[in-house]
């Protein structure tokens, strides 16, 4: 529970589109899923060597050949192009441009050992005192990643808008539960859900993965591990893929005693017959220029002078 997230009402998120600044109201016990409005461009490094293209349609699940890997804590999403996201901290959002789905994943630490289904409730409850009224139906067992979950079949009304989804929750570990909800707008299109919402979902809660919070942060013992062009950290990728798992990879790094870090993209710079991406790292006393290789992949570390959460959540795309 992040109780310094500054929650936004899903009822601004959703209605209030247009404007172009969201107030915010005070924080409350339960974060909302819906912390900023719903996404309007794909979060990626602050330029990309290659813009992603856009599209005005939405999107079924079945319709995506592309997918970036969007990481938070404890958990990464693989979301397939054309749908939007963004991350932040311990929440990951996704929709679609056309704004009629709204899906969020929520990592909690303050959940562990609460029954599946009271976790569910607690997070509608929050919604509810938002303006929300939520009609549960059936629910089931799923298996996301290797932990069985949750789900719960929703209707919901908010004023004069309507919407039909799916909540979800999991504890892959003691120290970690998951909710995840999404919801599609049926009072323009009653079946939109039905039709592209529950697949779209349904494909983001499959590619769900769990970091092995056992596992040891793998650190290089060669000093010129993505300080040097001749020895970059190659995470793969290509034009597509290769921005956002630039961002999973960033975002696992911290500082050698633990620190929070930041980075901000610099430029890109021809090396042999490949392109690098340059990234200045800062956080703590972590003041670095690293070079990444989005176009070549191979087993992923820290450079000398920081670490990491457990292994990488990249493998060879």
């Amino acid at each position: 529970m992040r109780s310094h997230i500054f929650v936004l009402t899903i009822v601004l998120s959703i209605v209030l589109l247009a404007c172009s600044a969201v107030p915010t109201v005070e924080p409350t016990s339960v974060p909302s899923p819906f912390p900023t409005a719903p996404p309007t461009q794909t979060i990626v490094p602050s330029s990309t060597s290659t813009p992603l293209p856009t599209t005005t349609s939405a999107v079924s699940a079945n319709t995506a050949t592309i997918n970036r890997l969007a990481a938070s804590d404890g958990f990464t999403v693989s979301v397939p192009f054309p749908l939007l996201y963004q991350v932040n901290k311990n929440i990951i959002l996704i929709g679609d441009e056309a704004k009629t789905l709204n899906i969020s994943f929520i990592s909690d630490t303050t959940q562990g050992g609460k029954p599946l289904m009271a976790v569910i409730d607690l997070y509608l409850a929050s919604l509810e005192k938002r303006g929300f009224q939520f009609t549960k139906g059936n629910s089931a067992n799923v298996q996301i990643d290797e932990a069985t979950g949750l789900t719960v079949d929703l209707t919901a009304i908010s004023g004069n808008l309507s919407f039909e989804g799916q909540a979800i929750a999991v504890s892959p570990r003691a120290d970690l539960t998951l909710f995840g909800l999404g919801l599609s707008r049926t009072d323009s299109d009653k079946n939109s859900w039905k039709n592209s919402g529950k697949a779209a979902f349904d494909s983001l809660v499959n590619s769900i993965k769990f970091a092995d919070a056992n596992a040891a942060c793998p650190i290089s013992a060669d000093k010129t591990y993505g300080y040097n062009q001749d020895n970059p950290i190659k995470v793969g990728g290509g034009d597509f893929e290769g921005p956002s798992r630039e961002r999973a990879y960033l975002d696992h790094l911290q500082g050698a005693n633990g620190e929070q870090l930041a980075y901000e993209r610099q430029g890109s710079t021809d090396a042999g017959n490949t392109i690098l991406d340059i990234y200045h790292v800062t956080g703590g006393s972590v003041d670095k220029i690293l070079y990444v290789d989005e176009y070549n992949f191979s087993e992923l570390q820290a450079p000398v002078d920081f670490t990491c959460t457990g292994a990488f959540p990249l493998s060879a795309p």
